[in-house]
């Protein structure tokens, strides 16, 4: 699950992206999940962290957060932006973490999109068997309007698959997950809908 385009990238997403959201909502979302993990012993792991922003947050927010992605190149924009944080190299297994550590809360937002829907179903039962009951989980990704399976479609950075809501839902509650919440969204200066769901270790 290594992200060469995000290493080659890098330098330009660190100049266009500098802040933790493009859209409102996405805050609200965010904010709703930190009040769901806030009261949770263990770390929160923002997989798929990129540039650092969204950790940031997390922590203003109150979380033991930490930063994982597979990418060198945006971790050492994180690393640098934010020194006194925590940031590892790492993927959506979450493997790079000891067993001994207690996962409070994951968030991956925007980074499953580029997990191929088979392995999407392998890290989604890592989880499960990682996770311990009532553990949060928030995932963002671009939507479809149609059922059915992920659609690919032409990110800029590196291949990437689109969910409907309700598919990914499926999934999830197939690995002993429940759906507590979700929010689908659209804004006219981007091309598909997005969708953030909210569950929960059963």
């Amino acid at each position: 699950m290594t992200q060469d385009g995000y290493d080659a990238m890098a330098d330009l997403y660190a100049a266009t992206i500098p802040t933790a959201y493009q859209f409102p909502i996405e805050a609200h979302a965010v904010a709703a999940f930190a009040e769901v993990a806030k009261d949770r012993d263990g770390v929160t792991v923002d997989v798929g962290c990129g540039l650092g922003h969204v950790t940031a947050d997390l922590i203003d927010r109150g979380l033991d957060a930490i930063g994982c992605d597979p990418s060198t190149g945006m971790l050492d924009h994180a690393w640098r932006t934010y020194p006194d944080l925590r940031f590892i190299a790492g993927d959506a297994t979450l493997t790079v973490l000891s067993e001994n550590t207690r996962i409070a809360a994951v968030i991956a937002r925007f980074s499953l999109i580029h997990v191929e829907p088979d392995q999407v179903v392998e890290v989604v039962r890592i989880w499960s068997d990682r996770l311990t009951e009532g553990t949060p989980v928030l995932i963002a990704f671009q939507a479809c309007d149609d059922p059915g399976p992920p659609v690919p479609f032409d990110h800029v950075v590196a291949p990437a698959w689109r969910w409907h809501p309700d598919e990914f839902s499926r999934l999830l509650r197939s690995h002993g997950f429940a759906e507590d919440w979700r929010i689908i969204y659209r804004d006219s200066s981007y091309r598909f809908p997005m969708a953030n769901l909210l569950v929960r270790r059963t």
